[in-house]
């Protein structure tokens, strides 16, 4: 379990957070996120791309940076439209055109507000230890993901599975079940698609929803087709858990079903884990987005957290991680036997005897010291001395 987790985008936002990065290096081995501009203009915009580029630097986490937003181009020809997938690549802005992928990025640091003097470095650090890949050639497959999704809704029931399936996950969509029509006619001029989704129905809704939402129109639900798309190349390519939108991670699961059930499976069992094991504790996530705690803090809490780390990836994928943490802090060691409970209790007194007015959280401490050096590490140490701290308030 936990072996591995790609992250490309932040389920609520559509973009990455220090916040995430921190909470998949503290449950998963391995941790690779995909970079976009929007992902790189979130973290530069908060300040946190210094703190990726050090994770990559120091070998924490892998990461690559695609540098086209994918997009849905639409052509109206008279009362018809046609759709395109493609690209689009910052190549400057009014004052400079990029020349190098350095000099895009500095433009893009520019524009997301980043101090000029931190932005050559910025740069230069980015360009020096993250790679780049395209979402357009054969990186990822073959033709590039504009052709392979040209290719989707170019199959009748492929299109009309995903575009139910992306109706239905969007605020204010709905499920249009079996009676959903959906046809598309290629030509020269381009891709026409012809569908009777109501979407005065679906801008009703997000009209009247606070805040209102923008409208709805076909060339959205084909973004999300492209995108899911790519999501599940990336998935393919890389392998391990993957993160992405709640609407992406529909249509991919209506695509391949069993590409995302190791990452639910996981996800559910992590939830399971803090809301039994952390309750009233917030996530690490929060903590770190929220600035109640420093990465370099966190950062901290990680060292400490090789072997709860190495404890995850031996877990037994067909047995709930809350069981067998439970199972791991009552195991019979050595320890258990009456002799050494008998310690136990000589320490304990002994303690108490020291300090007859420090009470139970003096007796406490001592309990968790003897634990660990009679029995050996277990899972609860980390939890309860390290991780648990980490997520309290500051009182």
């Amino acid at each position: 379990m936990f072996e591995g987790i790609v992250l490309r985008s932040r389920q609520n936002d559509g973009n990455l957070s220090l916040g995430a990065i921190a909470e998949a290096l503290l449950f998963y081995q391995n941790t690779r996120i995909v970079l976009t501009y929007s992902s790189l203009g979130a973290l530069a915009k908060t300040d946190s791309l210094g703190d990726v580029i050090n994770l990559v630097r120091a070998k924490r986490i892998q990461a690559v940076f695609c540098e086209e937003t994918l997009g849905t181009f639409t052509n109206s020809h008279g009362v018809s439209k046609s759709y395109e997938f493609g690209g689009i690549a910052l190549v400057g802005d009014r004052i400079k055109q990029g020349k190098n992928r350095l000099e895009r990025l500095e433009i893009g640091f520019r524009k997301c507000g980043v101090p000029f003097e931190k932005i050559k470095k910025l740069a230069r650090d980015f360009v020096d230890f993250v790679p780049a890949k395209s979402f357009l050639d054969d990186s990822f497959i073959e033709g590039g993901i504009p052709d392979a999704a040209t290719i989707d809704i170019q199959d009748i029931d492929t299109l009309k599975g995903l575009l139910r399936t992306g109706l239905a996950a969007l605020p204010g969509g709905y499920d249009p079940g079996d009676h959903l029509t959906a046809e598309c006619v290629q030509t020269d001029l381009g891709n026409f698609l012809f569908t009777n989704i109501d979407f005065q129905r679906v801008n009703r809704a997000r009209a009247g929803m606070r805040p209102p939402l923008e409208p709805l129109t076909l060339a959205h639900l084909l973004i999300l087709v492209q995108e899911s798309r790519a999501d599940m190349q990336l998935a393919a390519f890389y392998g391990g858990d993957f993160a992405t939108t709640l609407e992406n991670s529909a249509l991919v699961r209506w695509r391949q079903s069993h590409l995302l059930q190791r990452s639910d499976l996981n996800k559910s069992e992590r939830a399971e884990f803090s809301e039994i094991v952390l309750p009233s504790c917030p996530s690490v996530q929060d903590v770190i987005d929220t600035r109640e705690k420093s990465f370099s803090e966190f950062l901290r809490l990680l060292d400490k957290a090789e072997k709860f780390k190495s404890w995850l990836a031996k877990a037994n994928p067909d047995q709930r991680l809350v069981s067998q943490y439970i199972d791991a802090l009552k195991s019979d060691t050595w320890a258990d036997k009456a002799p050494v409970k008998a310690l136990r209790y000589l320490f304990s007194f002994a303690a108490g005897s020291v300090d007859p007015t420090g009470g139970i959280a003096s007796g406490a401490a001592d309990a968790l010291l003897l634990d660990k050096l009679l029995k050996g590490w277990r899972p609860n140490h980390f939890i309860d001395g390290n991780l648990k701290p980490f997520l309290a308030e500051e009182r």
